[in-house]
């Protein structure tokens, strides 16, 4: 069985909306400023809605089947050229604020 063509389903049915996880909010709204996109693209574009997306970025937990749809959307979604060098290191700011200058 297959949920979208060329992926393969790997749970059972009605696995993926019972079981939930939290998305690290940080790098959810990391992925969301590569693609200059806000709540509201990202639930267009995954077809999950605003409200949802928005308890996402929260970090309060959501389904297994809704991390899925986030993950492909964003997944298919290009990042702008360059941004990522604008971009805080996914581990955060420099403590002191020194360090090599980009």
């Amino acid at each position: 069985m297959k949920d979208k063509p060329g992926r393969a389903r790997c749970y059972p049915l009605g696995y993926l909306e019972k079981v939930s996880t939290r998305i690290d909010p940080t790098r959810l709204d990391r992925e969301l400023a590569r693609r200059g996109w806000n709540a509201t693209d990202l639930a267009k574009a995954s077809g999950i809605s605003v409200g949802t997306i928005s308890a996402a970025r929260r970090g309060r937990p959501v389904s297994n089947a809704t991390v899925c749809r986030i993950a492909d959307a964003l997944r298919d979604a290009p990042v702008i050229a360059g941004v990522d060098s604008l971009l805080e290191p996914e581990a955060g700011p420099i403590a002191n604020g020194s360090g090599p200058a980009a």
